[in-house]
């Protein structure tokens, strides 16, 4: 990154932003999740693997331009850091 753009990349206002949230959403748990990448986008499906079944279902889908995709890797890679610093036994 240039000089010029991490200036103007520190400069840029931080905008509150209100997310509104259906009523009857529902919070999904999967534990696969299945990665294909693109020059334009990076798709995550989710999906929640019955153990010894063979069988799944697919519980979401993440569509993400290259660019926001290494920020989501960047934030949840610092988040977990953060959390398992603090929270790992000594």
């Amino acid at each position: 990154m240039d000089k010029e753009q991490k200036n103007s990349h520190q400069n840029e206002v931080k905008k509150e932003i209100q997310i509104q949230v259906p009523r009857d959403m529902k919070p999904m748990y999967a534990n696969s999740v299945k990665i294909n990448v693109t020059d334009e986008e990076v798709m995550l499906q989710f999906a929640y693997l019955r153990p010894d079944q063979g069988t799944g279902v697919l519980v979401g889908d993440m569509v993400l331009s290259p660019k926001h995709a290494m920020r989501f890797q960047k934030a949840l890679d610092e988040t977990l850091k953060k959390h398992f610093t603090r929270h790992l036994p000594e």
